[in-house]
């Protein structure tokens, strides 16, 4: 470790940062800063704290820098900032990922190791066609290279683990997508050639195939056995074995699209070898997750804190929850607590009331202690199925709820966003509300709509996309006559009359802007940022350390 070796040279140590367009634009920054003032002259953007940059060239003479950062370098557009700004330290980098309904998060330690936890559901179920697969993609496609490595060719996804939290597929969906680069559709949304994973972690909990008693095949969390559920996935030699019947299952194969994942899985090599991926259950018993203890090489500790382990027969098992089976696939998620100095995150994936219950229970005194965050990724995008006792013995100064427009489940609910407030840690300054924050990502989300100005229709094919204006036009379809002979037909799920507006009076979405939530920490502080629906620029909170030490 790490899988991914360090690839930058410096680190943003300011909360945002400014890069110009070129040399002259950044000299002219930093007159102005000895002035005390800002220049925005040939500025292209914003960086933002501990973002990590590769210094192409330094000036240290005039106290600027040309660098590659976020994929935004390449000729005629050279990125430059002034070395003020430079000189941090990496920091623990945890990225709320929009992916609609679901969860999809990555985390980077400031060593330089990737971990993907969950990653939305999979590309043609998302409204934009967009999951967690495509942001990793991005990181390691242009935000870790330079233009010219990525001139070089194509670039390989090395990620130190791949953490499934349970078998729904609004979680491990995009995951699975970030494994099957041969489907046509993620290669041509996905920019790498290859993903490796040292190790993949799920919750054990799974479903299997069932035959009803008439034949027809049905999906199950098998067996129970005094109040637990006893067919656990276990580790690589158990899924080849759950996934070798695929086209002719029994009853010991995986059912439907979790055995399908498991089996991208199982073809999956290392990225710090050519051994193929370990898969691993977690659970309580672990106490951390692998290579991330006390003694690992990083200064991240990563605390498994759920599934609860219990026994049937002397054998691992999860307990039976009340309620069906999307209660017990939910509530027996993996539960990761990330710790970095004095700063602790911790992700809940689906938990629900009945496992919050079964969670208090069996850690008993020492709740409180193991819970206790600054940071809570939110329960199940919101819903309103949570215990307050739960969520009161968090404390977090800052929840980040994942939940997803066009859904029929109406997360988040308005009680969970008021109750991740009154039970977080409050803090008043000057008469104003400091903490606790509430972030999500559906709320952070917003697109351009614009309408149809013209048809231009050219006598060849023209390429998915155009980097400029293209000309050369064979006819132009401008006028409300012309136009009025077209009409679009539009997939829903839904019979109306909306599905098949006249071209002209049809509403396009000229772009989308995702709603990431930035949270990151030396072990100090901490930071969170999003970009503002413009785009143009970071809208960013800080607490210090003081201010944390004073929030109750």
């Amino acid at each position: 470790m790490p899988a991914h070796a360090q690839w930058w040279d410096d680190v943003v140590s300011t909360d945002t940062a400014p890069y110009y367009r070129s040399r002259a634009d950044a000299e002219t920054a930093v007159a102005k800063a000895a002035e005390g003032k800002q220049s925005g002259t040939g500025r292209r953007g914003w960086l933002i704290w501990g973002d990590r940059v590769r210094v192409l060239e330094r000036i240290n003479a005039a106290g600027v820098a040309r660098i590659s950062a976020r994929g935004a370098d390449w000729p005629g557009h050279e990125m430059w900032v002034m070395t003020d700004h430079l000189g941090g330290e990496p920091l623990l980098e945890v990225y709320v990922i929009d992916v609609g309904q679901g969860d999809g998060l990555l985390v980077v330690t400031p060593e330089g190791h990737n971990l993907m936890v969950d990653g939305g559901n999979i590309r043609r179920n998302q409204n934009g066609g967009k999951n967690a697969a495509d942001f990793v993609d991005w990181k390691f496609t242009r935000d870790y290279r330079s233009f010219a490595d990525r001139v070089a060719g194509p670039s390989t996804i090395k990620l130190d683990a791949m953490v499934a939290s349970h078998c729904d597929l609004d979680h491990f969906g995009g995951l699975w997508d970030l494994l099957h680069l041969d489907d046509p559709a993620n290669d041509a949304e996905l920019d790498a050639e290859s993903v490796e994973v040292d190790a993949m972690y799920h919750a054990g909990l799974s479903w299997w195939v069932r035959f009803t008693s008439s034949g027809k095949r049905s999906r199950t969390l098998g067996p129970t056995q005094d109040g637990h559920y006893t067919k656990l996935l276990g580790n690589r030699n158990d899924a080849l074995a759950a996934v070798e019947k695929l086209d002719d299952p029994d009853t010991d194969t995986l059912s439907g699209s979790w055995g399908q994942f498991i089996h991208s899985v199982t073809q999956t090599s290392k990225a710090s070898s050519a051994a193929r991926t370990p898969i691993r259950r977690l659970s309580t018993d672990d106490d951390y997750l692998p290579e991330f203890g006390p003694n690992g090489d990083s200064a991240v500790t990563i605390r498994v804190l759920g599934p609860v382990e219990g026994t049937a027969d002397g054998a691992p098992a999860l307990k039976r929850l009340p309620g069906g089976t999307s209660k017990n696939t939910n509530g027996h998620s993996v539960v990761l607590r990330l710790d970095y100095g004095d700063r602790r995150i911790l992700l809940t994936g689906d938990l629900n009331t009945h496992s919050q219950n079964h969670l208090m229970e069996a850690f008993g005194t020492a709740f409180l202690p193991e819970f206790h965050c600054d940071v809570a990724k939110g329960c199940h995008h919101g819903s309103d199925d949570v215990s307050f006792g739960f969520l009161d013995g968090l404390r977090p100064l800052c929840t980040v709820i994942s939940s997803g427009d066009a859904e029929t489940h109406d997360h988040p609910r308005p009680t969970v966003v008021a109750a991740s407030a009154v039970t977080g840690r409050r803090l008043v300054e000057d008469d104003k509300l400091v903490a606790p924050l509430v972030y999500m990502t559906e709320v952070s989300r917003s697109v351009g709509i614009t309408h149809l100005d013209y048809l231009a229709e050219y006598p060849d094919a023209r390429p998915a996309v155009e980097s400029k204006r293209p000309k050369g036009a064979k006819t132009l379809h401008d006028t409300e006559a012309e136009m009025a002979r077209f009409r679009l037909f539009l997939g829903s799920s839904q019979d109306s009359n909306q599905d098949w507006p006249r071209i002209d009076r049809a509403q396009f979405v000229r772009g989308i802007r995702y709603g990431l939530v930035n949270v990151r920490t030396d072990g100090r502080r901490l930071f969170f940022a999003q970009l503002e629906e413009s785009g143009g620029d970071w809208a960013v909170v800080t607490l210090e350390e003081h201010q944390i030490d004073a929030a109750r």
